[in-house]
């Protein structure tokens, strides 16, 4: 009896982890991908171009500004994630999804909806400390929350995945992503999937 007590802790952990982590990568993922239905719409709200050949061009920039973000911060967010932990670093992740997200739907001008793109993803750092490869064992963890946050960062290590597991978990963690790359892709008004994207954030955290 002693036994199966004590070994349910050790089977929740990795469930838990590894639900937080794809709720988190799948809000990452809606909130990358929800411009894509609308951006061609947003640039004629904004009235940049009467050329529908030019759409496109000016559409780019809506699109890629969150990746630029990411590029930009990438190479800071994992230092600041190997000095203070990946807890961190995640958190902020998801609540640049939550802000930027929102204000992005609410944008009044084309250059405030790339500013909020970008932003977003210079703050936005889940992909690269969910993929990495450094234990977060030394992070300073205060709560039972911290606790259950700092789960998702280390849900693709060793100490919460088997060797026998890890094509599993990251077939899962493909498949989410991919997931919500479609979900945020659905045609509807600009403040809908942002506002989802939004409150998918919240719930990660």
């Amino acid at each position: 009896m002693a036994e199966a007590g004590g070994a349910a802790p050790a089977l929740d952990r990795p469930c838990r982890a590894m639900v937080a982590l794809l709720i988190a990568l799948f809000a990452n993922a809606v909130a990358m991908a929800s411009p894509f239905p609308f951006a061609p719409f947003l640039v004629l709200h904004y009235g940049l171009t009467d050329d529908r050949a030019e759409i496109g061009y000016y559409g780019g920039f809506i699109l890629s500004a969150f990746m630029l973000g990411r590029a930009m911060s990438s190479y800071h967010l994992g230092l600041l994630s190997d000095k203070h932990g990946r807890v961190l670093v995640i958190e902020i992740g998801l609540l640049s999804c939550i802000i930027f997200q929102l204000l992005f739907g609410l944008a009044p001008t084309f250059g405030a909806a790339l500013a909020a793109r970008l932003l977003m993803g210079l703050f936005n750092g889940i992909i690269g400390v969910a993929k990495a490869a450094r234990s977060v064992r030394h992070a300073t963890i205060s709560s039972s929350l911290r606790e259950g946050v700092a789960c998702v960062a280390k849900a693709m290590l060793p100490e919460l995945v088997t060797a026998a597991q890890q094509p599993r978990a990251m077939s899962a963690i493909s498949g989410m992503w991919g997931l919500g790359n479609v979900a945020g892709s659905v045609d509807a008004p600009a403040l809908l999937p942002t506002s989802l994207g939004a409150g998918l954030a919240l719930a990660a955290r």
